[in-house]
């Protein structure tokens, strides 16, 4: 019998599939602070967006910086699609997994929507 295999998981990011009656099943993924590696934070600060709800996203692109008490770092998308909103707007503190917005198709629906 074989073994069923994992998906790998993203860290920085989960997918939520809104049924719409419309469209069908929407993939919106959600942007999660990280877990650093190596490093014991709990928390990080939104310092800036460098993109705006509504913009474009390639996959790798930075999307917002964030700083711990030791370092600053670019958050990358984590999938190419649009930045549907917003959620941790600067300055704000947010916990390591914490929501920091959607990434989806233009026009779709965030869920509970």
């Amino acid at each position: 019998m074989r073994s069923p295999r994992k998906a790998a998981r993203r860290p920085s990011s989960a997918r939520i599939i809104n049924l719409d009656p419309r469209k069908g099943a929407v993939i919106v993924t959600n942007l999660v602070v990280p877990k650093t590696g190596g490093m014991n934070t709990t928390k990080v600060n939104v310092v800036k967006w460098l993109k705006r709800e509504g913009d474009k996203l390639k996959q790798g692109e930075p999307v917002v910086e964030l700083e711990t008490e030791k370092v600053s770092y670019e958050l990358d998308a984590p999938v190419a699609g649009v930045l549907l909103k917003i959620e941790a707007h600067e300055p704000a503190e947010v916990e390591v997994g914490g929501l920091l917005g959607y990434i989806g198709d233009a026009g779709e629906n965030l869920p509970g929507q």
